[in-house]
């Protein structure tokens, strides 16, 4: 599992690869994490959320994810410090994580949203790749 930020001229643009679909999806959540929250110390988690989403295709499924996850870490304040996934025709988990301390996780940048334009997720000859854009 690896994500790698591309280049774009206003928002992130991130490249996350795995070799199964279910750890696409927790990478990709990592990713949303490293971006809004920067590096940030790997911590025992104090809290946990549920988390359910759905969508009629893959696309469509991780965007509502990861839109799901953003409302989670903006509503509750949580640094995600471990995600656990079911990935089918829906997602459902739980994220396990931390309170937001100023001193520990302001390292990254605020994320409006999770675009459709560029989105591409694709099988690989390793696994799966996704292309996404956060909207900052």
């Amino acid at each position: 599992m690896v994500f790698e930020e591309l280049e774009h001229t206003a928002d992130v643009r991130m490249k996350i690869s795995a070799q199964d679909i279910t750890s696409l999806f927790c990478e990709s959540g990592s990713a949303l994490a490293k971006t809004m929250y920067g590096s940030y110390p790997i911590e025992t988690p104090t809290h946990s959320f549920p988390i359910v989403a759905e969508g009629k295709d893959q696309e469509e499924l991780i965007v509502n994810f990861l839109s799901e996850l953003l409302f989670l870490f903006e509503t509750e304040y949580l640094v995600p410090q471990k995600i656990t996934l079911s990935v089918g025709t829906s997602v459902s988990g739980i994220v396990a994580g931390v309170i937001f301390d100023r001193e520990k996780h302001a390292g990254g940048i605020g994320v409006k949203g999770i675009s459709y334009s560029g989105l591409s997720l694709t099988k690989t000859d390793t696994g799966y790749e996704l292309i996404i854009i956060f909207d900052i």
